[in-house]
């Protein structure tokens, strides 16, 4: 409970702290503001009973750039939340526990980030998202620094404590977080060799109440040698579990104008991606391999073919995944296009199938006329095992969208669907968003 009240009074804090500098916003060169209302009409399952529920959304950001101050260059103001309700008897299930609450909502981002020593350090403070290396995407509330030396290298470096959707207990049995903890440190050093690219390396440890829940290392290599020519390598270690989490190596060849080439492979270990004392970790597959690439031919100008092919496997079987897909353009405001493709992982050494494999067709296309914009996916999954007595599955959307003016855009999408879980179903999106940038800067 503990935990829970000091969240709370930490999200109030960085609300307020962000609300303390709504005055300086005048004095801003840019504001962004964005603002979206959603309405969605969906059927909800729990414990075997299809419940209608329609939750209404709001989500709210703004951000003010190259704010006047006598202490940092460049300095931002970030602000980003949701709040949502329930409309109609059926209250939204969001977490594991029944609902009980008619009203929720959270905080995204909330941040200070400016530079100072003539940009060579850049400070972030606030609840945040931290990326780059092993540490993936970390939605922080904390500090963050970046450190930019000579010759290309730099370094930068966070602190703080993982954050706990809305506003939950970190740590406890029925959070969803990918992350769990209540601190996390970690941080990145790299070189930049211009033009040729960049390798770096980097390291992330969480822990909960004390308790390890991440430790890992990895380095990280993007080159272009050759113009034409992409490589991109990324690898990180367990230093808890003794194990490779994940290696992944893509390479790209641009062989003519209108063809690429690419080969790729990736390892993963999927348990060490969770905290170390997630229940869902023990479901997860131990280890998957994959190797293949593709090609992407352009012959025509308005006409896009791709083959995508990988070998797969896991500890216990192997398999194939394939995909061809023509895309056409035949003027600026239209796509239409075409998919088939297939997955399987078979079971050593009598070639039953370990996972349920499928063949998959999909049509899609997309058409904009001035102002208004429509969209139309259909998909058809045929398995090689039954599921519930069933076959097959078929899923359809369409959108439907019109910018109004003045920065307001409308949406309204629907999509039904026929599969061995849902006999039918059928779900209704409303979406109005506002999206505007603001000049502010003052005449003297």
């Amino acid at each position: 409970m503990s935990s829970n009240i000091g969240r709370r009074r930490l999200a109030l804090a960085l609300a307020a702290s962000l609300g303390s500098f709504v005055p300086v916003l005048g004095r801003a060169d840019t504001v962004d503001a964005s603002s979206t209302t959603l309405l969605i009409v969906r059927d909800h399952a729990r414990a075997g009973t299809l419940y209608t529920i329609a939750p209404l959304y709001e989500l709210l950001s703004v951000s003010a750039r190259n704010v006047q101050n006598p202490v940092a260059d460049g300095l931002q103001l970030v602000f980003s939340g949701w709040g949502a309700g329930s409309i109609g008897p059926n209250l939204v299930w969001y977490d594991t526990t029944p609902p009980q609450h008619r009203v929720f909502g959270d905080l995204d981002l909330a941040y200070v980030q400016g530079e100072l020593l003539a940009r060579t350090v850049q400070l972030r403070l606030g609840r945040q998202l931290v990326a780059g290396g092993v540490t993936g995407s970390l939605q922080l509330d904390g500090a963050n620094a970046l450190v930019r030396l000579p010759y290309g290298f730099g370094v930068s470096g966070f602190v703080g404590s993982p954050v706990s959707q809305r506003f939950e207990a970190s740590g406890s049995e029925t959070t969803f977080n990918p992350h769990r903890g209540n601190f996390a440190v970690g941080g990145r050093a790299y070189w930049t060799l211009v033009p040729w690219g960049e390798v770096g390396a980097s390291a992330v440890e969480i822990k909960d109440r004390g308790d390890p829940s991440r430790r890992q290392i990895g380095g990280d290599v993007r080159l272009t040698p050759w113009r034409p020519l992409t490589l991109l390598a990324s690898t990180s270690y367990d230093l808890y579990e003794h194990r490779w989490a994940e290696t992944n190596v893509l390479g790209q060849l641009q062989v003519l104008p209108k063809l690429l080439v690419s080969a790729d492979y990736r390892h993963v270990d999927p348990d060490l991606f969770l905290a170390r004392d997630s229940i869902l970790a023990v479901f997860t597959i131990d280890r998957r391999d994959e190797v293949g690439g593709g090609v992407q031919y352009g012959p025509w100008r308005a006409v896009t073919f791709l083959l995508d092919y990988h070998y797969l496997k896991e500890r216990d079987g192997k398999g194939h995944r394939a995909i061809a897909r023509t895309t056409w353009r035949p003027s600026g405001g239209t796509t239409l296009g075409a998919e088939i493709g297939f997955q399987s992982i078979y079971a050593n050494p009598s070639g039953a199938y370990l996972n349920n494999g499928y063949f998959h067709a999909r049509a899609f296309g997309s058409r904009r006329l001035g102002r208004l914009s429509g969209t139309l996916d259909v998909q058809e999954y045929a398995f090689q095992q039954q599921v519930n007595a069933q076959q097959n599955s078929f899923i359809g959307t369409a959108t439907v969208g019109y910018v109004l003016g003045c920065g307001l855009s409308a949406l309204l999408s629907g999509a039904g669907a026929s599969t061995p879980y849902y006999e039918r179903r059928f779900d209704l999106l409303a979406k109005l968003a506002y999206n505007q940038s603001y000049q502010l800067r003052e005449v003297r």
